[in-house]
């Protein structure tokens, strides 16, 4: 009798310390994923910094009434943040908005220049890229763009902007 107390004693001993690590590995698990998740979100800050301040130089002067995208395009003559969404007709438009407070914002109708898949279309026909990176709008020299960076056979890193307005080729970095 004794005996069999004993083993159930032990018994519950092992079940409450089976139970106590399945609680600390479950809390182990959830730190890790707020962990995540907050590294993200700091990491995301700057950009949304950013967003917020396109979006207030443009407040009461482009008719911008439901925003989709955010763009940051980091050129050679600038930066530009570049919105996209819906003005109060409900058609798309795309505002590049200087970082400088001298460059003059530049508005136009989405369907004034061809689409972000067919860009990727263009890039693909005429250079068979490995893997495509990124794909942003962007502004170089008053001439809206869209950068393409893809890495191709040989896994170097390329840059192929299209005009925005024509699809043309506008101007290539590659093999870096």
């Amino acid at each position: 009798m004794a005996m069999e107390m004993r083993v159930d004693i032990l018994r519950k001993r092992n079940q409450k310390s089976y139970w106590k690590w399945i609680w600390i590995g479950v809390a182990a698990f959830v730190a890790v994923i707020a962990g995540v998740f907050i590294f993200f979100y700091s990491a995301q800050k700057p950009v949304r910094a950013d967003e917020e301040t396109a979006l207030a130089r443009i407040d009461g002067k482009v008719d911008l009434k439901q925003q989709d995208g955010f763009y940051l395009y980091n050129g050679a003559n600038g930066v530009y943040y570049v919105l996209t969404g819906k003005n109060s007709k409900s058609k798309n438009i795309i505002v590049w908005v200087p970082k400088s407070k001298k460059g003059t914002v530049v508005v136009k109708y989405a369907s004034d220049g061809i689409s972000k898949n067919e860009a990727i279309a263009k890039v693909k026909q005429e250079k068979n890229p490995k893997k495509i990176l990124n794909v942003t709008l962007g502004m170089d020299k008053g001439v809206p763009i869209w950068e393409v960076s893809y890495l191709d056979s040989s896994n170097s890193l390329n840059y192929y902007d299209l005009d925005f307005e024509t699809g043309e080729w506008y101007r290539a970095i590659e093999n870096l």
